[in-house]
């Protein structure tokens, strides 16, 4: 859960889950053992926010996340107000990261631009320097040249390292062998099962017998494909459900679909 700052809360907050949008006060103790104070650290928006009108008390600030921008006319008017050099820093998510053109802007920053590239996920690669190089051209789009300054505990990584060079086709030459060694998409096709359940032992054996269905299945109808699982999802758990799954790779869509519609006819899947 991710905690978002409140003045008005006894607790000075509150934490909150963006995936299944659970919220409640931030506990002033644990709550598992009743002993120790729940300690708040990291890097959101909001820390970002306050480190600038420390470091620059007089410049005029404004955050666009997801708790400041209710409304579509509320991201509309913070725009116009930047572009109209009413405000002279911009922070957010990555709602600002993309297709915003603003000839002025002359400085642009990336906080913890890896985030992305540790999570269990073949394209975290590319997904990072998309994000990068996206941010960069948010500057430098008027007569004088940008600036691009990136903060990141991986500064070797090559995701960063060719983001940083503007290098998209030697980044993509290299992804690209990467995935055909590893018959990752788009050499591939890819497809993921899913099992959830509130009960963790249950929801590992509802995962094992499908796979050992789908192992049985492949082999029976003679088809090139392989399987990567049971393992637990990126996010293990939401809204109270374990969650674990099993990949499928095939040389083309047709196949995996071909395997998926067996599944369906033998009702051991549903949407």
């Amino acid at each position: 859960m991710v905690f978002h700052k409140d003045a008005s809360l006894p607790t000075g907050g509150y934490v909150h889950c963006h995936h299944c949008t659970a919220k409640q006060l931030l506990p002033k103790i644990c709550p598992k053992c009743n002993q120790h104070k729940v300690t708040v650290f990291g890097l959101g928006v909001q820390r970002v926010e306050e480190e600038l009108q420390r470091k620059f008390p007089t410049a005029r600030v404004l955050r666009m996340d997801s708790d400041s921008m209710r409304t579509a006319r509320d991201y509309h008017d913070s725009l116009e107000a930047f572009r109209a050099g009413q405000i002279d820093i911009l922070t957010g998510t990555q709602m600002i990261a993309k297709g915003l053109d603003f000839p002025n802007v002359r400085l642009v920053g990336v906080i913890s631009a890896d985030t992305s590239l540790h999570l269990p996920d073949f394209r975290s690669s590319e997904r990072t320097f998309q994000l990068i190089a996206q941010v960069a051209g948010r500057t430098g789009r008027g007569r004088d040249p940008g600036i691009v300054v990136v903060q990141t505990f991986n500064p070797h990584d090559p995701a960063i390292v060719m983001a940083s060079q503007h290098n998209y086709e030697g980044f993509a030459a290299r992804e690209l062998s990467i995935r055909a060694n590893m018959k990752l998409p788009p050499v591939s096709r890819m497809a993921r099962i899913v099992v959830r359940d509130k009960d963790h032992p249950k929801c590992y054996e509802q995962a094992r017998a499908l796979s050992n269905q789908l192992s049985q299945t492949i082999e029976s109808m003679k088809l090139p494909v392989r399987l990567r699982g049971p393992a637990p999802c990126p996010l293990a758990r939401v809204a109270d459900y374990f969650r674990m799954q099993i990949e499928i790779f095939g040389p083309d869509a047709a196949t995996i679909q071909k395997l998926l519609t067996a599944l369906r006819n033998a009702r051991m899947l549903k949407s």
